[in-house]
């Protein structure tokens, strides 16, 4: 990144009088904002040992100069007043970078106290964005990470690497049907022998038959032994071209069989791999996407993939060499013909050149777009119950046409681009075979230099270029789009999942339900931790109780437990082995949650209930649900536990889903339990039946609960509360209960205010 402060000299002058030389700054950015809002002049600085920023006063007439103003005819004010402010670099910590409307704030804690850094708009975001994260990696591991950033002179990527960077992507792609070799073969025997039926075809039917057979041409039948036999000359080419005819249709037959096994095989070895890649992405890498948006990938994408792979590229080199052999041909007939027929290929190809990058680009476009209107479409579709509940079909609907108009604006501008292909191909193919006929009329009539019969094989050929021309005028079309969508394609597969096994992981074969977080700190966005400095040890067979405000991180630490996300700092054991060290296969078996957001996948009761343990029986599963106090309900439904409920359990109420999904987490007999407000969605009669089947759950097996129901938590061996993503306090309900202006007895009192308030109405 550039380190403008370098060449500010007033700043640098300012600076050196603590003791700090050029030479010394190793990051900079531009600051434009004081803490209270006014505009300044400064910068922030980084030294190794240093955080530093110099801000000095502007005038009242200073003109703030933004992106697009012309400021050669305006004069240079120097800031006034410079002042400069210090942080050790050993006492920062939780630098955190708050964007708002129009400005941006870099904050953090220093000696254990908040403190505000600097303060600037949105002009210097970007170089602010690079510099706190090479300063997060400097003070972490002491050493600057290297420079990702390009300069001005390389923001327009260089053709050639663009053209190697496709070339990649279609290496890649191309793998995929390799793997079908002999079926490619086969395919390509196909093409070459209906090239060769369609190349043999203009003269067999011109020179041949109108210049040797019609004509009686004896020195041409004698080769063949038929000199004189001129009927049967007749019905042998007759006969060879019925024969060619049904070769052809034969192998275009086979073609379309062997094409369709190849492609069908084809996409789906490249679905499975995208299936099998997006499953292992971390959790972080859905909660950003739509799933519209990903849904486009694996379906329409790899159709894409599928359309120039099979109808273009083997026809890209049959339709070539047909065109370059049929010039050979035409060429041998007669040159002077040959050169009228290609005199303007040359402007063909220069046409092509120039529109070709336009596809390109217009085919991102039209991905973009349909990406969004299928998100738009699965987002109303998901949520049809909420959109007629509040009577919103109309607005949807006006919010669904700003996507459909895109996506016809794409399809359009794609349509018209490729109109002029297939114009500036048509009219070559047109004019063409206007000059063939005008200039062969011209030979026949007055030099005698051609045949009829060659005229018409010319004319042939000139027609039958029409299927090559025109398949070059839209497979570009299909080049740009597949390419475009095996990019996107290879971005899932290649994407690193952020949460990884190690080479070799240690395996959890006797687990005994230790929990140990050592000085834990994590924040879903780098700089804002919702956890902090987090130490907190859970015995074997320990029930604790999770208690805190909403937002207060305590859905966070159970899912840092269960490995769905990694600490920032710190470290999370189980049974004394980091989290990060042991196979995930044997952590995801040891440790059940049940969250408060619940998902039933389409299929029986049964298979929803034994979705974490497949070998289990039916006698397994019935005990899971008596105990989860699901049975009751489940017999009562029209198939038992063979119903078949919908997707998301649109069937089910949500204290049902909610105990198919608690049976579901005692099947799989974890030795560790999460209850992520287990009992969030289920009335006070069933809430009790189920925490009575709780106690025999938890029993034998370490249990974090979180209930808002703080009296849930009554029987929990221990408590702890949240706040402010710290562990404020810790101990037994009782001495909880009975700790004066506690956060514990605060919330609880809170509650047993609206519980009698309730019950008053």
């Amino acid at each position: 990144m550039k380190n403008e402060l370098k060449n500010d000299k007033l700043f640098l002058e300012k600076i050196s009088e603590s003791g700090i030389t050029s030479d010394a700054i190793i990051l900079s950015s531009p600051i434009d904002l004081s803490d209270d809002g006014e505009y300044i002049s400064g910068y922030l600085f980084v030294t190794s040992d240093k955080v530093g920023v110099c801000t000095g006063k502007l005038p009242d007439n200073y003109i703030n100069i933004f992106k697009g103003i012309d400021t050669k005819d305006l004069e240079v004010i120097d800031p006034t007043d410079l002042t400069v402010t210090l942080y050790d670099n050993d006492k920062l910590v939780h630098l955190r970078l708050d964007t708002y409307i129009g400005s941006n704030i870099l904050s953090g804690e220093y000696e254990g106290a908040p403190v505000h850094i600097a303060a600037f708009t949105n002009r210097y975001q970007a170089e602010m964005n690079v510099l706190v994260r090479k300063l997060r990696a400097f003070l972490k591991e002491g050493t600057l990470p290297p420079d990702e950033e390009k300069d001005d002179d390389t923001n327009n990527e260089d053709e050639g690497l663009k053209k190697k960077s496709k070339r990649n992507i279609f290496m890649r792609t191309l793998k995929y049907f390799l793997r079908y070799r002999l079926q490619i073969v086969l395919l390509f025997l196909t093409y070459i022998v209906s090239a060769g039926v369609s190349i043999a075809w203009p003269y067999l039917t011109g020179t041949v038959l109108f210049d040797h057979i019609l004509t009686k041409d004896d020195s041409f039948l004698t080769r063949f032994g038929l000199t004189g036999k001129y009927a049967i000359a007749l019905l042998v080419v007759a006969l060879v071209m019925i024969g060619a005819r049904l070769l052809q249709a034969a192998c275009n037959y086979l073609q379309i069989f062997v094409m369709a096994k190849v492609a069908s095989s084809t996409v789906k070895d490249i679905k499975t791999d995208v299936f099998d890649a997006m499953s292992k992405l971390s959790l972080n890498f859905f909660v950003n996407k739509q799933t519209g948006g990903l849904m486009t990938r694996v379906l329409s994408d790899s159709e894409r993939v599928r359309e120039f792979f099979i109808d273009g590229l083997p026809m890209i080199f049959i339709h070539g060499a047909t065109i370059v052999i049929t010039f050979i041909v035409m060429y041998r007939l007669n040159w002077k013909m040959a050169l009228l027929a290609c005199i303007l290929l040359p402007l063909l190809v220069f046409m092509t050149v120039k529109l070709r990058p336009g596809l390109w680009n217009l085919s991102g476009k039209r991905h973009r777009a349909e990406k969004a209107m299928t998100a738009k479409a699965n987002d109303n579709l998901t949520g049809a119950r909420v959109v007629k509940a509040f009577g919103q079909q109309d607005t949807e609907i006006a919010k669904f046409a700003h996507p459909s108009n895109n996506l016809k604006d794409a399809e359009i501008n794609i349509v018209r681009l490729r109109n002029r292909f297939a114009i500036l191909y048509n009219m070559v193919q047109e004019v063409s075979s206007i000059w063939i006929w005008i200039a062969g009329v011209i030979f026949v009539l007055n030099t005698h230099e051609i045949e009829l019969g060659v005229l018409i094989t010319f004319v042939g050929y000139v027609m039958q270029l029409n299927g090559p021309m025109n398949f070059f005028s839209w497979v570009f079309r299909l080049w740009a789009e597949s390419i475009n969508s095996a990019e996107r394609l290879f971005e899932i597969i290649d994407a690193i999942p952020e949460i990884q096994e190690i080479d070799t992981p240690v395996r959890l074969d006797h687990p005994k339900g230790e929990i140990e977080l050592d000085n834990v700190t994590f924040g879903y966005r780098v700089g804002r931790p919702v956890l902090k400095n987090i130490n907190l040890k859970v015995k074997e067979g320990e029930m604790l109780g999770i208690v805190g405000r909403s937002g207060a991180g305590k859905s966070t630490l159970v899912n840092l437990i269960s490995r769905l996300y990694d600490v920032n700092e710190g470290e999370i054991k189980i049974d004394g082995t980091g989290v990060k060290n042991l196979a995930l296969s044997d952590l995801r078996r040891n440790v059940a949650m049940v969250s408060q957001d619940t998902y039933i996948f389409m299929g029986s009761v049964a298979k929803n209930i034994a979705y974490g343990n497949g070998n289990a029986t039916k006698a397994d599963i019935i005990r899971a649900a008596k105990l989860a106090s699901a049975h009751e309900f489940i017999s009562k439904l029209p198939d038992g536990y063979d119903t078949i409920i919908g997707a998301s359990g649109k069937d089910l109420s949500g204290g049902e889903k909610q105990r198919i999904s608690i049976a579901r987490a005692i099947l799989a007999d974890p030795k560790i339990l999460i209850l992520d407000e287990a009992t969030a969605s289920v009335d006070t009669e069933t809430e009790k039946a189920i925490q009575h089947s709780l106690k025999f759950l938890v029993q034998g097996r370490t249990t974090l609960s979180i209930a808002h129901r703080l009296s849930t938590l009554r029987d929990a061996d221990r408590l702890i509360v949240i706040d402010g993503g710290r562990i404020v306090e810790e101990g037994t309900w009782d001495s909880l209960q009975d700790k004066e202006d506690g956060i514990f007895k605060n919330l609880l009192d809170l509650q047993n205010k609206s519980l009698e308030q309730t019950a008053a109405f």
